[in-house]
């Protein structure tokens, strides 16, 4: 007995050590498979998310997934503007923090949409781009901050093939324009869905990426 008390405390002792122990493989193992495999990010809007636009296993999250392995991590959704990109980044696991993740942005399109068709606005009147586009570089600092380790890659916007769009083409290249000098500044990459996504068949309803367009830009995607 003028052990025991001690024998059982030593027995608490090396049980709690192994169970440290087994938690701290288990963060090994998961952290060596994050870093071991390419991981893609989606996040914005329904250029990356544009399932509701193209048939069943054809939105470009389903042909990433196929294609990588799973190691797919899409947060982007139809409608979202550069506000919503944030909670769409707090979503991202930090584990995805590594040189072997490449997290891809679309942003910006529906900002200007909701500015200059919904509410109106006049289209030669480009004052509100350069706040908007503060916004949108905030939002990728905030994407560096959180991942300086995953490589970034910034979507341009695309020119619709539909007449009712046609009128914004001047916009859209002011903001494309204001972008490729961001990244050019900040070396930041860009992948130019506008010089992929030319053709009506690459569009649904004349505005969304359709299956054809989509597998565009996920062979894109791919190259990073």
């Amino acid at each position: 007995m003028k052990y025991f008390y001690l024998y059982i405390l030593l027995l608490i002792f090396f049980i709690i050590g192994i169970s440290y122990y087994k938690k701290f493989l288990s963060i090994q193992i998961n952290q060596e498979g994050f870093n071991n495999n390419k991981s893609i990010v989606l996040l914005g809007d329904s250029i990356l998310k544009n399932n509701t636009y193209t048939s069943n296993g054809k939105g470009i999250d389903d042909l990433l997934i196929e294609r990588n392995n799973g190691n797919v991590y899409c947060y982007a959704e139809d409608y979202s503007k550069i506000m919503d990109v944030y909670s769409q980044i707090d979503n991202i696991p930090p584990q995805l923090n590594n040189p072997n993740t490449t997290i891809f942005l679309s942003s910006g399109g529906n900002d200007l949409l909701t500015y200059y068709d919904d509410r109106g606005g006049d289209l030669t009147d480009t004052s509100v781009l350069s706040p908007m586009f503060s916004g949108y570089k905030k939002v990728v600092k905030n994407i560096n901050t959180k991942f300086p380790n995953s490589k970034i890659v910034l979507l341009d916007i695309y020119y619709p093939d539909n007449i009712r769009f046609q009128s914004y083409h001047p916009i859209i290249s002011k903001w494309n324009q204001m972008l490729y000098n961001y990244a050019n500044k900040n070396q930041n990459n860009v992948l130019r869905v506008s010089s992929m996504l030319t053709n009506p068949d690459d569009f649904s309803f004349g505005i969304e990426p359709s299956s054809i367009g989509g597998e565009k830009i996920v062979n894109s995607i791919l190259l990073y």
